[in-house]
């Protein structure tokens, strides 16, 4: 069985104190722009200058910093703090050396980083810079440990870890075309299948009512019936479960794979394009996905996806940039943003911000609700139990509409 997996490419900075010098007068000063079109990139990337000369960053969308160090490990020689779109920052560097740098709220999850390389002047200089600059953010690849044959990591177990988020069951179940959701009763456990065209409600039926130590993780087409299957998940044994479906209508069962202990099952999508959905699933202690590829329910190979940043969580799957790869949505619960990480099979290449939900609002899954070949986020309000659609175009708000309130005793969340 062949994993991918993830190394860290980390610049270790042998930088010197900056301390005062006089800027000579052929000192120029090289331009990087923060955050271009919402993009989670400096660009450049890297600049190559000599000492006395400045770096200006010119912030070109919101929530970011220019910090020196490595994602999580600032070094102290610099940091911007937050700023928005339109702000700028400037450095000068008197001393030669390497200064690796990041974004605070991106470094670690997108691979925001940057690198100012300060080089002594030939005896005829000509500064300048030497720019990498790429509309599409560059992936740096994550610290993992070599997976051995199944993705089984031997378990890190804390006293608190942290479960993934609740998530909610989409899938077209009556075959018009259009994705529907599942709603859950609190207290009943019998689920009802909720029929939509876009954000309308055209009908519903009950489904299965689930069995306590099962929690309804996701629905996909599992036996290539044309029909969605729900995928269950025991939090207690760590094992999976298919239930085969027609239409609402529960016609079997079968066991999927248990995980290692510490794992839970957060998402389903076919990432390796073979026509069957395949597994996400998260280490709550290290905060570690990975993808099992499945072949309806038996184990056929596995890859590592990203580690992710504690605040983050993996909430959907989809093809956000039509290039025929489904990518992931991330979600931070405390500052409301979302991250579209773009995936070719379990390669992180690059990723982008999304739009920034209001308060009180979580987002829940992607599907194409409007029909129009783009992924749109579904959100929910567990306090008011509202849900939305949000339509997207890649990750760019386009529009967005309210959707069905759920009765009391009801939810839209897996768990």
């Amino acid at each position: 069985m062949r994993i991918s997996s993830w190394r860290l490419i980390l610049i270790i900075a042998t930088a010197v104190s900056l301390i005062g010098y006089a800027k000579p007068v052929s000192a120029t000063t090289f331009n990087v722009t923060i955050g271009p079109n919402g993009n989670l990139v400096f660009s450049p990337s890297s600049v190559t200058i000599h000492p006395g000369d400045q770096v200006k960053w010119t912030w070109g969308s919101d929530g970011h910093s220019t910090t020196s160090g490595s994602p999580g490990m600032p070094n102290g020689i610099w940091d911007s703090g937050l700023r928005n779109q339109g702000a700028t920052f400037t450095r000068t560097f008197n001393s030669t050396g390497t200064f690796p740098y990041y974004c605070i709220p991106h470094g670690g999850c997108c691979a925001m980083v940057g690198t100012v390389m300060v080089v002594n002047a030939s005896p005829t200089p000509t500064p300048t810079a030497t720019p990498r600059p790429s509309s599409t953010p560059t992936a740096t690849p994550r610290p993992s440990s070599t997976p051995t044959a199944t993705p089984r990591p031997s378990p890190t177990p804390t006293p608190t870890p942290t479960p993934a988020a609740a998530t909610a069951v989409v899938a077209d179940f009556n075959g018009d075309g259009h994705p529907d959701w599942v709603a859950r009763n609190i207290n009943t456990r019998q689920t009802v299948l909720v029929y939509l065209n876009d954000n309308v409600v055209v009908g519903a039926a009950f489904g299965p009512t689930l069995t306590n130590n099962l929690a309804l993780t996701g629905a996909a087409d599992f036996n290539v019936d044309t029909h969605p299957d729900y995928a269950l998940f025991a939090p207690n044994t760590f094992q999976t479960t298919l239930w085969y479906l027609s239409g609402p209508t529960l016609i079997g069962t079968a066991s999927g794979p248990t995980l290692p202990a510490g794992w839970d099952l957060v998402t389903e999508a076919d990432f390796n394009g073979d026509n069957h959905p395949d597994f996400v699933i998260f280490k709550r202690s290290t905060r570690q996905t990975a993808i099992v590829f499945l072949n309806n329910n038996i184990v056929i190979g596995a890859a590592l996806l990203p580690t992710l940043p504690a605040g983050w969580n993996l909430m959907a799957a989809a093809d956000f940039n039509s290039d025929g790869h489904v990518d992931i949505a991330l979600f931070n619960s405390a500052t409301r943003q979302t991250v579209i990480g773009y995936l070719s099979g379990g390669t992180l290449i690059g990723a982008a911000l999304g739009p920034t939900l209001p308060m009180n609002w979580q987002l829940v899954a992607a599907a194409d609700f409007n029909g129009d070949g783009h992924p749109d986020y579904l959100i929910y309000r567990p306090d008011t139990r509202q849900t939305a659609i949000w339509h997207l175009n890649n990750n760019v708000l386009i529009n967005a509409v309210s959707g069905l309130t759920l009765p009391s005793g009801w939810t839209l969340l897996s768990h």
